[in-house]
């Protein structure tokens, strides 16, 4: 919404995103299997973002609020 340019992911080389970080970015992978395993798709593996951002996981010192606190990345957002 701002001029700014928009920042990447110094290890992927990425856009970075809410989708990247919540369910792409590979170096978080162990504490998306803490955190948010629920969010997973039950045959796939693979973490839905619209699972990830429901209400359920977003509410204060729940799961989502954990993993980004633990991943270093809550003050940036």
């Amino acid at each position: 919404m701002t001029r700014v340019p928009q920042p990447y992911c110094d290890d992927c080389l990425v856009p970075l995103t809410v989708r990247h970080l919540l369910v792409k970015y590979p170096s978080l992978i162990e504490l998306r299997h803490r955190y948010l395993y629920r969010c997973r798709g039950r045959d796939s593996g693979v973490y839905y973002l619209l699972k990830v951002l429901g209400s359920a996981f977003l509410a204060p010192a729940n799961d989502v609020y954990k993993y980004l606190g633990e991943a270093g990345l809550l003050p940036n957002v």
